[in-house]
């Protein structure tokens, strides 16, 4: 009986987080459209990035996992703040918080605990001039580094100061030029094969 009761409560503690947690995710996606896309898309280039570099199905899960979560922290921002393409120096050290803010949220569940991490260092970069904590190269967890190209990639890919032709051009580019200096060379080498060969399917 006691047994019983234990798990009845650790299955009902599951059920109420993970409503916690959907919660937060609908209205961060609910005010802001664009994050909602953003989060899906970037999973599923994650998935294809992941599958192309031979992650184990595990490790696969986490890192879509991640990149559906990785602007979780983004909640407790201000509008001005996600909205603004030109930022003033406060509002970007406001907006460079996120990733520990979106860590902060994913350590208080059980089912995110183990993906907290990935999601703190995803704007690390691998020279080391990343933030929040600027560690460098393998010091950076593989799927934040994953995260990193296949954001870079989506962001570029929605910018609509360049033309829809431009774009994906510019985003092999941009990968190109940040190879082994914001990203992981082999992972925005692979993604850049990718690109090239029409492996991605947006």
């Amino acid at each position: 009986a006691e047994s019983a009761m234990y798990k009845d409560k650790t299955m009902n503690r599951k059920s109420e987080n993970r409503q916690m947690l959907d919660t937060l995710v609908e209205a961060l996606h609910t005010k802001y459209p664009r994050e909602k896309q953003h989060a899906s898309s970037v999973s599923h280039l994650c998935a294809a990035l992941g599958s192309a570099l031979q992650l184990s199905s595990t490790e696969l899960e986490k890192l879509k996992q991640t990149a559906a979560l990785h602007d979780i922290g983004k909640i407790v921002l201000n509008e001005s703040v996600i909205v603004k393409d030109q930022l003033t120096e406060e509002e970007a050290a406001k907006k460079q918080q996120h990733p520990l803010y979106g860590y902060r949220i994913l350590s208080l569940f059980d089912d995110t605990l183990d993906i907290a991490e990935y999601v703190y260092s995803h704007h690390e970069m691998w020279n080391g001039s990343g933030y929040p904590k600027g560690i460098r190269g393998e010091q950076i967890p593989l799927i934040s580094r994953i995260i990193s190209v296949a954001e870079a990639y989506d962001r570029i890919i929605h910018m609509q100061r360049l033309p829809i032709e431009d774009r994906e051009q510019a985003a092999a580019q941009y990968l190109r030029d940040g190879t082994g200096t914001r990203f992981d060379p082999n992972i925005a080498e692979t993604f850049i094969h990718m690109i090239e060969n029409g492996m991605l399917q947006r």
